[in-house]
This record gives structure tokens, C-alpha cells and sequence, in this order.
């Protein structure tokens, strides 16, 4: 069922007056029903408003996954199970309910399950619920009843199924398919087993075995790109395939991620008939971890966590950043970077630039608050951009890669930043009534739960939601410079509908790559001054500006006391303003990062690598000396680096041999066995310390 993307060049010469892509449709899932919103372009042809929305389900419902292209829709409603729609038959219906009926199929048995999504093209599903008891005869030995099942995306049908007593969610999903799903890799204790990505057909022969398994001692989760990058890896076969293992700290031993390849790269000492692994790295502190592969399937961030941190520097414990290549610039092998972040602290968040055709770069915001949001090169990890500090946690790319969105999301105001990446500066805001230009503030969405960008990358969608949020549950969309639309011709539901608490979840429904072209800023509108931007009608404008309401300044009732920072109107400099302007103060815009390879010379001017700075009139035996000098200080620092180095890793294995619960029951045991031996001793051989 994998629908590959159109010809671009055709989509191109099309005027935008034909609409050569389908208009963007957001699916919100509440606790009566589960809908389908139309949202429509500005100038656009619409529908009446009555036929903008599509009820897929009425109803309650727990979980909800679209397959890659957006075609299929699976929902799990405790009442019925798992239904499985599609959504191409939907949308064409114009919800029409016996079409929509006819075009779902509800799952067998799957009232409880709680894990559930697509494989990489979306021609399988897979799902997860809580074992049941073996047989109705309760005979001993009986095998248990399969509770992880594999299901046809086409027929609905179930194909196979394996037993797995618990999930979690760092494990899910335990089973994950190639990107052209030529291969399925299964999880099991201390191994990967290798099934053929279609060999789940053939359940019915009774044909369902593996053909091959990885050795990986204790591994807790694994990971696959999902993307087809047929060009990824260079000088090796096309069957070859890439592969990340974790390993959880345990015992004094360190934490270890690896990066295989399949099969040819899976680790000599495990797997005899493979090669080495491509890059291992250990660490300590380690707890959790998260890999976010590159669009183009060559490289993946690894985000490390741990709840407590031992130095006492952040209450929401630590966090590391490493960035693993398949293949390094040196060599064949891979490489394993550790990310130099600018801001001092844990990770809020790190996401990659989504579209594989643009240079290979991510951000990350690190660092307390006001954080440092950074964006970095995809292949040296090195800083390239700084957006500046603020009091952002969040990170949203468009799905095209142009738009870029710095949320202040959570238990922060809210507020939101948002950028062009290829002039890496704010977007611009303007008045759609008079073409005013307001600048690029961004906006402020305040208790933000979901969000994400539209697959036209020309709309952001906000939702607060229950159970998060129990009041002012709804949905609010934006355009790609921050602006607010509330123009019902293209926001045709009601939010009061959902209020307080009806609200479980809202998102675009995703398209398949090349349905929609990538578009740049839209010019500027004409700017009207004087009175016709009075007279202008204003009715079909699709954004609001919002204005700040004017606020008299508070007058106290005379006799009074009244505070030295609210005295004279409140412009006085009160503590807490004092605090906020110190603070503002030290944070730094947006700036360019100098990269590593140029060289100063001595009038402040970039050089490049190899060029040589002006002598300044000194003669060649004092720059030779002054050399010398710094090399000694270079070898001194490097010597000093070193030592710290080692100084911290012998601390942080001490204080992990320290925390480790094996070692404290043997050292307490050993306590308890001498106080029972000198009990049992004569009171008279006992010297004054026993």
C-alpha cells in the first residue's frame, strides 16, 4: 500500500489556481466522536461549512495511529476494539455514513489493547495488550496465548502472533520493519531475531520462523530508520541494513550504545560470522535512552537521561548528547561525537531537519532558563547558528525543513519564535488590514499540549487536552509566521464543543513525501495608510491581530501604604523588575558561530586555514619562541584535560559501584554476620571498641 510521491515538475507547472494538492485535514479525537476538519487555502474553493467535517467514529477512544502516507487510520475504542480505516474512501465519501461504515474493518479480539501502530510502509499492524490466561482446560505446560499480533493493513486479517509478557514504552514497538520492509527484527532476551518482511503471509503453511538472529547480551531496546535512502552508505551492498542497540547500566558496568549493520556489521565477538560493529560507546548515567535517526538514514542522535542527578546541579536530572555516523570522514568505520552545546545544563530538546535533500543539520535547546536554542552541522555535530536565549523547550520543523518553531510548551508560558532556516532569521508578522508591518514577535499559546506543523508546512496547530488539561480544552491554528487564524472559512469547528474537558487528542493527518510543494514566505501584502485602511473590508481576512488591551495604572485608596516599587504608576524598580532586567540583560540574541577552521589575524579579520597572520614587526626568533610557547601551553592543557578526564570517570565508576544495590546487601550482610559472631563471643575476650 506504499503510494509513491508525484511528479514534482508536474506539480510545479500548475497554477496555484488549480490546486494541485488536496487541502490539509486535522483529525480530532474527543470523547463523543472522532472527526476529520477540513482546512482550506486562503482564495481558495470550499465546501459549505456542514461538509468541512467528516465523523469517522462516535464514541469514546483510547488510542488513534496514521500509517506513513496518511492513507489509513487505525483507532482503538474500548467498546468495539480496533478499527481500521481508509481514509482515501473517507475523504471521497464526503462522509456519507454508510461509506464511511463500508470502509471499516474492526480488528478481532482487540478490546484491549494497548499498544498499537503501522510498519515502516504501512502494509502491516501491530499490536500489544495484556496477556491472558493459556487454555480454558488449564493443562500444565500449555503454551501461552500469542498477545503481540501482526495483522494485514489490507484485509484487517490477523497473520501472526508472539507472546510478551510486558512493554513498556521505551520497548514499543518490539518488532520494527526495514524501510522497504524487505526484513522484520524481533527483540527477545539478548537477541534480535531476523524474519523476511512478508513472511508473516505465510502463517497459514505454518512457514513463520526467522532466518537469522543477532547476539546482543542484556540489549533493552533497539531501533531502525524508517526512511528509504537507497544512496545512505557507500561501498556496500544495497541489502544491507542499519541497526542501534542499547544496553542499560547494571552492576558497575556502563551503559553502551552500538551501531550495527546487517549483515555484514553486527559485532565479531557475538556474532562470529559478522564483522565488527561500526561505533560502540559506553557512559555512565545512563537510564534512558533516545535515538533520533537523520532523514537520510546515515546518522542518529542519542539522547542519554537519568531522574537523579548525582552532581546536584538540575532537579530534573541529567542528560548527554551524542551523535553517531555510519561512516566517519576518515575511514569506513563509523564515528561517535559527543554534541558541544552552548548552553550549560540538561537537553530540553533536539530534533532534526527533516527533509533529507538540504544539508544534514539539527537543533537542540540545552541549558537552563532562558535555554540556548543552537543549530548544528549533521556530520562534525560542531554549532553553526545560535537562535539566542529564551524561555523556549521545544522544537517543531516543518515538514518540508524551511519553517522552524521555538515553543515554550509545558509548564512555561507558552510563548512561540518562529524562523525561516534558509535566512535564519524571525518571520515576518503583517497586518492583513492595512499590510503594517508588526514585526516578527511570534505569538503566545498558553496551556499547549499538542502540536505540530501541517503537511503543507504553511499552518501550526496548537491543542490543549485532556487528561493534561481539564479546562479550555481546544484547538487554535497559526500561520507559518506566528499570526492566529480564526477566519471560519478555514477554522470550521468549534472549540466551545470541547470545552472543558472533551478534548483527547488533535493532529494533521500526514501526506505522503512530494504531495505538497515547498513554498517560501508569501510577499508582503500592499500597505494601506490614512482612511482607506479604515474603509477596507476587513470580513474575509483569515488572521487576527491581536491587540494588547490598555491597563489604567492602579491608583491605591488615600492612607494607604503603598510599595516603593508601585509607587508613581508602578514605574518604580522593584525587586522582581531589578531580577527580570538582570536577566534579560545577560541573554544573548541570535548570533553566527565563527567556525573553528578560520584564523584571526591581527586586525580582527578571518583567515583561512594555512594563511598566515601579519608579523606585526616582530622578528622570525620571537615568533619562533612565542611558538614555542604556546605549544607548551597547548601540550600543558591537553596533559591537564586529560587528567580531569580520567579524575571523572574514576569518580563517576566509584559513585556507581557505590550506588550499586548488589554491593550494599553484601556489605550489610557481612555487618550483620560480625555483630552476630561477637555476640556469641564471652562479653570478658571483648576489647572497649566491640
Amino acid at each position: 500500500s506504499y503510494l509513491a510521491p508525484p511528479h514534482t515538475e508536474l506539480i510545479q507547472s500548475m497554477s496555484s489556481q488549480e490546486t494541485p494538492h488536496p487541502p490539509c485535514r486535522i483529525l480530532m479525537r474527543s470523547k463523543d466522536a472522532v472527526e476529520l476538519y477540513r482546512v482550506d487555502e486562503p482564495g481558495t474553493d470550499s465546501p459549505p461549512q456542514n461538509e468541512k467535517c467528516i465523523t469517522i467514529a462516535k464514541g469514546t477512544s483510547t488510542l488513534h495511529s496514521f500509517s506513513y502516507s496518511g492513507s489509513k487510520l487505525i483507532v482503538h475504542q474500548p467498546s468495539f476494539g480496533v478499527k481500521l480505516f481508509d481514509l482515501s474512501k473517507v475523504i471521497s465519501s464526503s462522509g456519507d455514513e454508510q461509506a464511511v461504515a463500508s470502509s471499516c474493518i474492526t480488528l478481532k479480539d482487540t478490546k484491549g489493547v494497548q499498544f498499537m501502530g503501522f510498519s515502516a510502509r504501512g502494509s502491516y499492524i501491530l499490536t500489544w495488550e495484556r496477556p491472558l490466561k493459556a487454555a480454558a482446560d488449564g493443562q500444565a505446560g500449555s503454551n501461552p496465548l500469542p498477545n503481540l499480533k501482526i495483522w494485514s493493513s489490507v484485509t484487517g486479517k490477523f497473520l501472526h502472533g508472539f507472546y510478551m509478557k510486558g512493554c513498556r514504552k521505551s520497548q514499543w514497538p518490539p518488532i520494527k520493519w526495514s524501510h522497504d520492509e524487505k526484513l522484520a527484527f524481533h527483540l527477545v532476551s539478548n537477541e534480535i531475531h531476523v524474519y523476511g518482511g512478508h513472511s508473516f503471509l505465510e502463517e497459514e503453511a505454518g512457514l513463520v520462523r526467522y532466518v537469522d538472529k543477532i547476539r546482543c547480551k542484556d540489549v533493552t531496546s533497539f531501533s531502525v530508520p524508517e526512511n528509504f535512502t537507497p544512496s545512505v552508505i557507500q561501498n556496500v551492498g544495497e541489502d544491507t541494513y542499519l541497526l542501534s542497540t542499547f544496553v542499560e547500566e547494571s552492576k558497575g558496568k556502563p551503559a553502551r550504545i552500538s551501531l550495527l549493520r546487517y549483515p555484514d556489521r553486527c559485532g565479531e565477538g557475538e556474532n562470529p560470522k559478522s564483522g565488527p560493529l561500526l561505533v560502540s560507546k559506553s557512559f555512565y548515567q545512563a537510564e534512558e535512552c533516545s535515538v533520533m535517526w537523520s532523514p537520510k538514514g546515515d546518522a542518529a542522535l542519542i539522547l542519554t537521561t537519568t531522574t537523579v542527578d548525582t552532581s546536584g546541579n538540575s532537579y530534573y536530572g541529567s542528560t548527554n548528547l551524542y551523535l553517531i555516523l555510519s561512516q566517519s570522514k576518515t575511514g569506513l568505520d563509523g564515528d561517535a561525537l559527543s554534541v558541544p552545546l552552548p548552553g550549560s545544563g540538561s537537553v530540553s530538546d533536539v530534533a532534526w531537519i527533516p527533509n533529507a535533500s538540504k544539508p544534514s543539520a539539527f537543533c537542540v535547546i540545552s541549558g537552563k532558563m532562558p535555554a540556548m536554542a543552537s543549530l548544528h552541522n549533521g556530520t562534525t555535530a560542531e554549532p553553526i547558528f545560535l537562535f539566542g536565549n529564551g524561555h523556549r523547550n521545544t522544537i517543531s520543523w516543518s515538514d518540508h525543513g524551511r519553517f522552524l518553531t521555538l515553543g515554550g510548551f509545558g509548564n512555561l508560558a507558552g510563548g512561540m519564535d518562529f524562523y525561516d532556516r534558509n535566512k535564519l532569521k524571525k518571520i515576518p508578522q503583517y497586518d492583513p488590514r492595512t499590510g503594517a508591518d508588526l514585526g516578527a514577535n511570534g505569538n503566545t499559546a498558553s496551556c499547549t499540549v499538542g502540536y505540530g506543523w501541517s503537511p503543507s508546512s504553511r499552518y501550526f496547530l496548537v491543542s490543549t487536552t485532556t487528561p493534561r488539561m481539564n479546562v479550555d480544552n481546544g484547538v487554535k491554528l497559526y500561520k507559518y509566521n506566528g499570526l492566529e487564524i480564526r477566519d471560519k472559512a478555514i477554522v470550521s469547528w468549534d472549540n466551545a464543543k470541547f470545552a472543558p474537558d472533551r478534548l483527547l487528542a488533535a493532529e494533521f493527518v500526514p501526506a505522503r513525501p512530494g504531495a505538497y510543494p515547498d513554498r517560501p514566505q508569501s510577499p508582503p501584502p500592499k500597505r494601506i495608510d490614512g482612511e482607506a485602511a479604515n474603509e477596507k473590508d476587513v470580513s474575509g481576512s483569515d488572521v487576527v491581530v491581536a491587540t494588547p488591551p490598555v491597563v489604567a495604572a492602579y491608583v491605591p485608596p488615600v492612607g494607604r501604604y503603598v510599595p516603593p516599587g508601585a509607587r508613581n504608576g508602578g514605574n518604580g524598580m522593584s525587586l522582581a523588575e531589578r531580577m527580570r532586567k538582570e536577566r534579560e540583560g545577560n541573554m544573548m540574541g541570535a548570533t553566527k558561530v565563527i567556525p573553528k577552521n578560520m584564523v584571526a589575524s591581527g586586525d580582527g579579520k578571518k583567515l583561512p586555514v594555512g594563511m598566515t597572520p601579519a608579523n606585526d614587526g616582530k622578528s622570525k626568533s620571537a615568533m619562533r619562541k612565542e611558538r614555542q610557547k604556546l605549544a607548551k601551553l597547548k601540550a600543558e592543557q591537553a596533559e591537564r584535560e586529560e587528567k580531569e578526564r580520567k579524575e571523572r570517570e574514576e569518580k563517576e565508576r566509584m559513585e556507581a559501584a557505590a550506588n550499586d544495590p548488589v554491593k550494599k546487601a553484601k556489605k550489610l550482610n557481612k555487618i550483620l554476620k560480625q555483630i552476630v559472631e561477637l555476640k556469641a563471643r564471652d562479653p570478658s575476650t571483648l576489647n572497649d571498641d566491640q
